[in-house]
């Protein structure tokens, strides 16, 4: 059992939970921008919900990938989300492997491999929109008591407070939004794009479970979305055999009492 007041620095495990929750959903993973935006946390929330966001997404990405909606196009859409107690490096690793072995892939047909970061796993191709995220610091900015704490070793006041429930629901709707994208790639492409989603070992509460797998549940009703897991982490994208399909074929998810009880013992 982790003891917090006795053997565990609170600094230490502030910055240990600030690390892990950023990794507990599809994308938040990135180098330190070196500014933060003290966005309000309410005003984010409806920008962000705002039925054209997923439309300026994705025009951000054909910007990037100016090829990417062209006729027949097979687009992979990338998922990943963290593991607890293991390091969620697995999922994101594996993913981007995925991603890369699609986009450098010599195929008779133009295949792209996109994730709520960008239209390839390079820093050069990330959305403008996921840049923006990254600099707002949310779960960073969560983590800050009476309004004050430090990102990246500097300290700062935060005129415009978050909580972590705020934080999960920025990310999360940003993450549906980033789904939602698959419509209107179905629709000028003319062909379904499909969702690989690693994402063994998340938890019930977290990003994947709370926000995408239900919007994915609705997209691939509609037709607009194929829906993969592998069956091993080293799957391979063009081997069928490898995957289950369908939303019904996602994993058990763990459940949410191990980060719970962090954060109680660490902000309560």
């Amino acid at each position: 059992m982790l003891r917090t007041k006795k053997f565990f620095p609170r600094a230490l495990l502030l910055a240990l939970l600030a690390f892990t929750l950023v990794q507990f959903g599809c994308g938040q993973q990135t180098a330190a921008p070196a500014k933060v935006l003290f966005t309000d946390p309410a005003q984010k929330i409806i920008e962000l919900s705002d039925a054209n966001f997923s439309s300026k997404l994705l025009a951000e990405a054909v910007t990037l990938s100016p090829n990417l909606l062209q006729s027949n196009s097979h687009v992979y859409m990338g998922y990943w989300s963290g593991t607890w107690p293991a390091p969620s490096i697995w999922n994101r690793t594996n993913l981007v492997t995925v991603l890369d072995a699609i986009n450098g892939a010599v195929t008779t047909e133009a295949t792209y491999g996109i994730w709520d970061e960008g239209t390839t796993t390079a820093a050069s191709s990330q959305y403008p929109s996921y840049i923006t995220m990254n600099k707002e610091y949310w779960y960073e900015r969560a983590g800050f008591k009476n309004g004050v704490g430090s990102i990246e070793g500097v300290w700062y006041y935060d005129p415009h407070p978050v909580t972590f429930a705020q934080a999960d629901q920025i990310w999360g709707i940003y993450s549906q939004k980033y789904g939602d994208m698959a419509t209107l790639i179905r629709s000028q492409t003319g062909r379904t794009p499909e969702a690989l989603c690693f994402v063994n070992g998340a938890k019930v509460n977290r990003i994947f479970f709370a926000f995408e797998l239900p919007e994915l549940v609705t997209l691939e009703a509609k037709g607009d979305v194929i829906v993969r897991f592998p069956t091993t982490y080293e799957a391979k994208w063009d081997n069928p055999a490898q995957w289950l399909t369908g939303t019904n074929n996602a994993p058990t998810p763990l459940p949410a009492s191990t980060i719970t009880t962090l954060i109680n013992k660490a902000y309560n």
